[in-house]
C-alpha cells in the first residue's frame, strides 16, 4: 500500500488560501463586500459572482509559494472581474497575499510582471477615483488602499526575499569555512603523522641498527675486553634510545616540563661515533662545534645520524669520514664511505632514511643531496644558519682516536 505524502509547501498553501476563503465569507456575511459602500458598481451583476470570484481567487492563492506565476495571473484575471462585481474586499486582500508570495518566491521574469500590473492597477484605481468623484480625498483614500495592499507587501515579501538570501550566503560561507577548517585540520593531523613517523624513524631504526650491528661483532671477538667494550657502547646506545623516546612521549602527552634536555643535539655528535667505531665501522671526524640555533642543531644531528646508520649497515666495517662546517650563514655537512663497485644514488629513493634527511635539510630551508663518485657514497647537506656563538669548538678524530 503506498502512502500519499504532501509537500509541506503545499500544504502550507493549502491552509492559506482556506483562511481567506473563510475570512471572504465572513465580510460577505458581515455586508463588507464593497469598498464604496454596500452595492457593487454594476447592479446587474448576479448575487453568487463575489463567491464565485473569492473561490477562484483562493484557489489560485493555493500555488502561491509552488508556483507563483500562476497565482499571479490567475489571481489578475479574477481582478478584472471583480472591478466590474465590486470590487469587493475580499478580492483585494487575497490578491494582496499573492503579491507578497510573487516578491518573496517568485523569478525575476514574475517579479517584474507583477510590477508593471501592480503600476497598471494603481493608474487605473486613480484615475477612476479622479474621474467617478472629481474629490482629490477620494484619490488620496484609493491611493492609500493601494500602498496598503500591494505596495506594502510587495516590499515585505521583497524584504523577507533579500534577508533569506543573505543568510543562505553567510550558512553557504560557514559551511565553506568549516569544510576548510576540517581540510586544514586534516593535513595538519597528516603532516604530524609524516613527522612522527620520521621521528621514530630516527630514534628506532638509528639506534636499534647500531646495536645489532655492535652485537654481532660482540658475539664473533674473542678478546673479553673488546667484548666488554661494545657492550658498554650497546648501553650507552640503549639508554639513549629510550631518553630519546621518553623525549617523545612527555612531548606528545603535552609535558609542562619545558626544561628537559634534549638528546638530538650536535653535542652529543661523540656518542654517535663511539657507537659506530663499536660496531667495527673506522670513523674520522672534523667537527666545527659552534652553537647553533635549536632547529639546525636537531636537523643537523638527526641528518649525521641516519648518515652514519645507512654506512654501518650498508657498508659494514667501511671507513666513514664526516665533516662539518660552518661560515656566517650556513652549515656544512658531508658524510662518505667507500660502497661496492655498482652503487648509483638512485637507491636514496628505496628506504626512508634519505628521504627523511631530505626532508629534516628542508625543514630548516636547506638542501641535502646524495651521490656516488670514485667509489664513495657521499651525502652532503647545507643548511642555512645563524652562529649564536662565534667561539668554535674545531675537533679532529680519526679511527684510532677521538
Amino acid at each position: 500500500m503506498t502512502k500519499l505524502t504532501i509537500d509541506p509547501d503545499r500544504r502550507r498553501d493549502v491552509v492559506v488560501a482556506v483562511a481567506f476563503f473563510v475570512l471572504g465569507i465572513a465580510l460577505y456575511v458581515g455586508d463588507l463586500r464593497y469598498f464604496f459602500g454596500g452595492e457593487p458598481l454594476v447592479s446587474v451583476v448576479p448575487e453568487w459572482v463575489p463567491y464565485v470570484a473569492l473561490a477562484l481567487a483562493c484557489a489560485f492563492q493555493s500555488l502561491r509559494s509552488t508556483r507563483p506565476d500562476i497565482a499571479l495571473g490567475g489571481c489578475l484575471a479574477v481582478m478584472v472581474v471583480d472591478a466590474f462585481a465590486g470590487p469587493t474586499i475580499a478580492v483585494w486582500i487575497v490578491y494582496s497575499d499573492v503579491v507578497y508570495s510573487v516578491a518573496r518566491y517568485g523569478s525575476a521574469q514574475t517579479r517584474r510582471a507583477m510590477l508593471l500590473a501592480n503600476w497598471l492597477i494603481a493608474a487605473v484605481a486613480l484615475t477612476t477615483a479622479i474621474a467617478g468623484s472629481g474629490d482629490w480625498r477620494v484619490a488620496l483614500m484609493v491611493m492609500l488602499l493601494v500602498t496598503a495592499l500591494i505596495a506594502s507587501p510587495a516590499s515585505y515579501g521583497h524584504a523577507i526575499r533579500q534577508h533569506q538570501i543573505a543568510a543562505d550566503s553567510e550558512r553557504a560561507r560557514a559551511q565553506a569555512t568549516e569544510e576548510l577548517a576540517i581540510r586544514e585540520q586534516e593535513a595538519a593531523i597528516a603532516q604530524e603523522r609524516r613527522q612522527l613517523a620520521r621521528d621514530l624513524h630516527d630514534v628506532i631504526a638509528g639506534h636499534l641498527s647500531g646495536i645489532a650491528l655492535q652485537t654481532a661483532a660482540a658475539l664473533e671477538t674473542t678478546d673479553s675486553a673488546t667484548r666488554e667494550t661494545v657492550l658498554r657502547t650497546v648501553r650507552a646506545s640503549s639508554i639513549d634510545a629510550l631518553g630519546e623516546m621518553r623525549t617523545m612521549i612527555e612531548l606528545l602527552s603535552g609535558s609542562d616540563d619545558l626544561d628537559s634536555p634534549a638528546t638530538a643535539t650536535m653535542a652529543r655528535l661523540d656518542r654517535l661515533i663511539d657507537a659506530a667505531r663499536a660496531a667495527g665501522s673506522p670513523v674520522r671526524a672534523t667537527i666545527v662545534h659552534p652553537r647553533l640555533a635549536p632547529a639546525t642543531d636537531i636537523a643537523a644531528f638527526r641528518i649525521i645520524q641516519q648518515a652514519i646508520t645507512n654506512a654501518t649497515v650498508h657498508s659494514p666495517r667501511s671507513a666513514i669520514e664526516i665533516d662539518v662546517q660552518q661560515d656566517d650563514s650556513s652549515l656544512t655537512i658531508a658524510v662518505t664511505n667507500p660502497v661496492p663497485d655498482g652503487t648509483t644514488a638512485a637507491v636514496s629513493d628505496a628506504g626512508h632514511g634519505i628521504t627523511n634527511m631530505k626532508m629534516r635539510a628542508s625543514s630548516v630551508g636547506g638542501v641535502l643531496e646524495v651521490s656516488v663518485a670514485q667509489g664513495r657514497w657521499r651525502v652532503f647537506a647545507q643548511l642555512p644558519t645563524i652562529v649564536l656563538d662565534t667561539t668554535a669548538d674545531i675537533s679532529t678524530t680519526s679511527a684510532g682516536s677521538r
